[in-house]
């Protein structure tokens, strides 16, 4: 027994002593290409849960259990390698990039974080899979491609801006629109506009976007920040979400290479297929009816404010020719029918006139490289776009110099420049303004060709008899759609540059001292010019009748001479207007950040910082009357012209500015058990000159709490071969904003007081805004949780995400008894509630040496409800088409007034309050109880987005398509109903079936036109708030949903043996079409684009776009 006790412990030393003897320790270092060491790389010994992380300096050491053990050296960013270990006591490792595992690396403006560390919800995306060439707008290229990001092209003008949300945005009566930050630093738009105004047309688009300026050819990558945990270091500036754009760098040691790209893209003419309009036969058929109810006559439409082929015909009647001793037209039934036939048969096509397929064009020279100690990216751009129609045209030069200098082992430093310069012509545009009485908007002279071919009859000529320019009346004055194109129109120069500085330095092991440094200013200057023979400049001196002076709104009225015809205020010259807008930023960070690895399972990262943002904004118009453009610009202004405007309450100069000044104060923290166990915190204490004096109003910390579980590093699944990645997220924070608040001190303004003699008037103070001590943030708390999951070898990667946020403290109206000087006052009491989910799966189908098929699918939903709101908005702020703010709602939700039907006379019924069907019931400004008559449609915004992308390779050739689609929004129709028709109007195809005589209520719901009797019994107000209602009402509204294709890529790279025969580097062809065609869209739209808001100006929808482009690299 004895015997067999001491064999048995021989037997078990020996084992042990074997085991002990195999095991042994691995060290080595861990660099990059360029000779870098890579701290945070992972070291692991193959089929086991046995792994360290390299430390600050690429080191690395690890037991390997036996020769036959395989080490796996992996970071997010390169590419795998796997070796054997053998003998080998050191094994030293270089990891190459690899583009398609970049997604595993989360830059988030502040610091980059490998995915498996990082508790937020981000999104990544490579330039090079998402650019779509010819588009120049980044914002654009990001539609479709991030689960939760919603983009709507309100217009594809060039320098507007898309209107993107996050989330379904965070406020209410605030920006919805994200943060922009490039290379590090916050992006400032020009001008800040609301959805509404966005959404306007106005000239002031043309600077709306912040990134206009940014050649997308130097754009990297693309970060989109979506949750408080992510956003958490911007703190009290990321409401609504970021978008962080990376730009291109040099790389060390690799030889320098010059790339060009050339983007040659073709936009087709709209035509009118695509168009629910009546032809020219069809269009004369409905003035025929106007003429038979009382609207056109010759002693009434020779002296109307607007007419077209009837005005004509009666103005030649009206007109002698002495030589011949007879009217140029005779007065016959004949002769009139006669005359109207040219343009009964004129079927003019607008869109043939006013647009062309102009080639644009997007050239893009680059250069790249570096040293030992030094990197560089340089790049030069220009793009010019010829005009999609006869009154625009765009030129734009971009630079753009990134270079990095390696000082020595511990200093290294940034430093960055951009700039652009763009010139821009587009058609002299007026602001709009909302008629609130009557419900609508009003643009004077609005030559917006697109809005132009929509709205002008077809029964209607560019050219006469003789080839001249045909004129009809506009404004009472003559006007020709080509000439006013040629003399009223926009020169827009922008200005724009930005240089920024980094410095890092490495104090310790682990620590490291990092400053950033920016400055950026745009300068643009917008000058309208009108000139003398515009029909704007004629609507000034249009007073050829006694009646058309009395009526004329642009002629002078005496007030010291109320009898006095009105007289002309512009006898020569024409009309110039500069309009500047102008920003000047500064942008200080400095930060300190350290990096520690402990026993090879505790990873610690800390990160403290200290900001300071500087943001001027200044503007200023001015109107020039009597500018003589054809006599060197002399001007000859009548001073009555200046009186004019000020008696309109229109100032010929305006000055305005804003100053924004913040600083913030933050820290945050990341500690990582065995990669498996993931904690994070971070703390923002941040403050506004923007709002309260109080520092509980002026101050906000935010803070963010966050968690993760990386449960494939678990011992559970280490042996599962489907699951290859699974991790959970748990967030919870406050973020902010600043919402619509301009002010919090009281803001006393200088204006000349308005007197009936010019003489009596002198400089005065008001009070333009009350002060407001107590304005404070908006805020929002938003939970959050994740879920990352990837199988088969992470062929297949599923992501979703639950949020929760609760938005407190949101900017309101709060109508006030107007004891205090102001009817309306912001405070801080509105609260709104979004909740939503997000999934995004990518799969890799098939994949072979010749063969790979890639798909990307992303889906988002959310559910918005303002849950409390003081404002009480009236009847016109609900039905308007980009909607309105209530209680149990969402943000801009649509509401309409209901039809009932049509009465005996074929004019449209509602059922208002009390059950009133009566037209004078009819109120745009009522405020109580409207929620009781007025019917709840839909939010204006989608609230469901999704995107499908599919990529092809088969050898050179890439084939690739993307899919977009938004669902659950409601849209408002154009307007097209009116009790100002005339012989320029146009009318949809649906008017064949319009009332006609009493019986035909029954068998349509198109309202009649009212004749003339009729308005005279019932009033013109009355029935211009009639007609202004149906245009609102629920037989006017359509399902916002579509499905459109966005687009499609074919291209082909040279092989190798091809490329060296031609001594370059690469080359690359390729042809894209960029919004090709709708798949799907409510067919009631009738033609009209979901996502365009037909509001004219400078606003042009988003077209089909074909682009072949080449890309050399030498």
């Amino acid at each position: 027994m004895k015997e067999k006790l001491m064999y048995a412990l021989l037997c078990t030393v020996l084992f042990f002593g074997v085991a002990f003897a195999q095991e042994r320790t691995v060290t080595g270092v861990v660099k990059d290409e360029a000779g870098t060491p890579l701290p945070g790389a992972s070291v692991q010994v193959k089929g086991t849960s046995h792994g360290v992380a390299t430390d600050f300096d690429g080191k690395y050491s690890i037991k390997v259990p036996n020769d036959s053990a395989v080490l796996v050296f992996s970071q997010l960013g390169s590419a795998s390698v796997e070796k054997v270990v053998g003998t080998a006591k050191v094994i030293n490792v270089v990891l190459k990039e690899n583009v398609t595992e970049l997604k595993g690396v989360v830059v988030t403006g502040y610091q980059e974080f490998d995915r498996s560390k990082f508790t937020g919800n981000a999104q990544t995306l490579k330039a090079d899979n998402i650019k779509m060439d010819g588009v120049v707008d980044v914002g654009r290229m990001i539609e479709g491609r991030a689960a939760g990001v919603n983009v709507q092209n309100i217009s594809g003008t060039f320098g507007t801006s898309p209107k993107i949300t996050i989330r379904g945005g965070s406020s209410i009566f605030g920006d919805t629109k994200p943060l922009w930050v490039v290379d590090g630093a916050v992006q400032e738009e020009v001008v800040n506009l609301s959805f509404e105004q966005l959404a306007s047309g106005d000239a002031s688009t043309l600077v709306s976007s912040a990134i206009s300026g940014i050649n997308a050819n130097d754009i990297e990558s693309i970060e989109i920040l979506k949750d408080a945990s992510a956003l958490s270091l911007y703190g009290a500036r990321a409401l609504n979400g970021a978008v962080i754009i990376t730009t291109k760098s040099g790389k060390k040691n690799v030889k320098t290479q010059i790339n060009y790209q050339l983007e040659e893209s073709v936009r087709m003419i709209p035509n009118y297929n695509q168009y629910d309009i009546m032809n020219s036969q069809e269009t004369m058929d409905v003035y025929q009816e106007l003429e038979r109810k009382g609207y056109f006559s010759l002693s009434s439409h020779t002296q109307a404010r607007y007419g077209g082929a009837y005005n004509i015909m009666y103005r030649a009647i009206d007109t002698f020719n002495p030589a011949t001793g007879t009217f140029l037209l005779e007065n016959t039934e004949a002769a009139r029918t006669e005359f109207l036939k040219k343009y009964e048969y004129a079927n003019t096509d607008w869109f043939k006139t006013l647009f062309r397929p102009s080639l644009t064009q997007n050239h893009t020279v680059s250069l790249s490289g570096g040293g030992e100690n030094a990197t560089v990216y340089g790049s030069v751009g220009f793009f010019v776009d010829p005009g999609w129609t006869i009154a625009d045209r765009v030129h734009r030069v971009t630079g753009n110099l990134k270079t990095t200098y390696n000082l020595s082992q511990n200093v290294k430093v940034g430093i960055l420049t951009q700039g652009s310069i763009r010139t821009q012509r587009a058609p002299g545009t007026y602001n709009r303004s909302a008629n609130t009485v009557s419900g609508g908007y009003d643009r004077d002279f609005d030559i917006n060709p697109f809005s132009y071919a929509l709205n002008t009859t077809r029964a209607l000529r560019p050219y006469g008899d003789d080839g001249k320019y045909e004129y009809y009346s506009y404004n009472y004055a003559p006007m020709n759609i080509l000439n006013e194109l040629a003399n009223n129109y926009m020169d827009l120069n922008v200005l724009e540059y930005k240089i920024q500085g980094d410095l890092e330095i490495k104090l310790a092991k682990g620590l490291k001292y990092n400053f950033l440094g920016s400055v950026r200013h745009v300068k643009s200057s917008n000058e309208h010019s009108m000139k003398e023979n515009t029909n704007v400049v004629g609507a000034y001196r249009a007073n050829r009748t006694t009646v058309i002076a009395k009526a004329n709104p642009f002629l002078f009225e005496d007030p010291e001479n109320p009898d006095r015809i009105p007289q002309i205020v512009l006898p020569n010259g024409g009309i110039y207007k500069l309009t500047e807008n102008n920003l000047q930023s500064y942008y200080f960070r400095n930060a300190l950040e350290y990096k520690g690895l402990f026993k090879d399972v505790h990873d610690v990262k800390v990160f403290l910082g200290q900001e300071y943002r500087h943001t001027d904004r200044d503007n200023q118009t001015f109107t020039g009357y009597g500018y003589q453009f054809a006599r060197g610009g002399t001007a000859f202004t009548d001073y009555r012209a200046i009186q004019k405007a000020i008696q309109d309450n229109s100032p010929y100069f305006e000055k305005g500015f804003t100053k924004e000044r913040g600083i913030a104060f933050f820290l945050q923290g990341t500690y990582s058990y065995q990669q498996r166990y993931v904690f994070a915190g971070t703390l923002n204490y941040e403050g506004s000159n923007q709002l309260g004096r109080s520092r509980s109003a002026r101050w906000l910390p935010t803070w963010n709490a966050s968690v993760r579980w990386n449960a494939t590093n678990e011992k559970f699944l280490e042996d599962n071969n489907t699951i290859s990645n699974l991790a959970f997220r748990l967030s919870y924070g406050l973020i902010a904003g600043l919402g619509s608040a301009s002010n919090a001190l009281a803001i006393f303004k200088n204006q000349v007081a308005n007197r009936y003699n010019l003489n009596d008037r002198e400089n005065t103070i008001y009070i333009a805004e009350l002060q407001n001590s107590q304005l404070t943030w908006e805020k929002v708390y938003e939970t959050n949780f994740g879920v990352e999951l990837g199988l088969f070898k992470n062929r297949v990667n599923l992501s979703m995400d639950l949020y929760q946020k609760n938005s407190k403290d949101l900017i309101d109206y709060v109508r006030t008894s107007g004891i205090g000087g102001q009817l309306l006052k912001l405070a801080n009491n509105a609260a709104m509630t979004t909740k939503g989910i997000e999934l995004a799966l990518d799969t890799k189908n098939i994949k072979t040496d010749d063969f790979s098929w890639n798909t990307g699918i992303n889906f988002a939903y959310f559910n918005q409800e303002i849950t409390s709101l003081t404002y009480r908005p009236n009847v016109y702020n609900l039905v308007r088409e980009v909607g309105g703010n209530i209680v149990g709602g969402a943000r801009n939700t649509l509401y309409s007034f209901d039809f009932k039907g049509l009465n005996d006379k074929g004019l449209p019924l509602f059922n208002l309050r009390n059950g009133s069907t009566k037209f004078e019931d009819i109120d745009f400004q009522q405020i109580d109880n409207i929620l009781s008559f007025l019917k709840k449609e839909g939010a204006v915004e989608p609230n469901i987005t999704a995107g499908l992308s599919n990529t092809f390779r088969y050898k050179n050739w890439e084939l690739s398509t993307l899919i977009t689609a938004q669902a659950g929004n409601k849209l408002r129709k154009p307007d097209q109903y009116s009790i100002d028709y005339n012989d320029l109007s146009v009318f949809p195809k649906e008017m064949r079936n319009r009332w006609i005589q009493p019986g035909d209520e029954h068998i349509t719901n198109i309202p009649g036109i009212a004749d003339k009797r009729t308005v005279n019994e019932i009033g013109y107000r009355t029935l211009r708030r009639v007609y202004n209602a149906y245009n609102y009402s629920t037989e006017r509204v359509v399902d916002g949903s579509f499905v459109r294709m966005k687009n499609i890529s074919l291209s082909y790279t040279f092989p190798k043996e091809v490329l060296e025969q031609l001594k370059v580097n690469n080359l690359t062809l390729r042809l894209q079409a960029a919004n090709p065609f709708l798949i799907y869209s409510d067919k009631n739209l009738n033609g009209q684009d979901p996502e365009f808001f037909r509001s004219g100006g400078v606003a042009y929808p988003v077209t089909a776009q074909y682009t072949f482009t080449i890309n050399l690299g030498i």
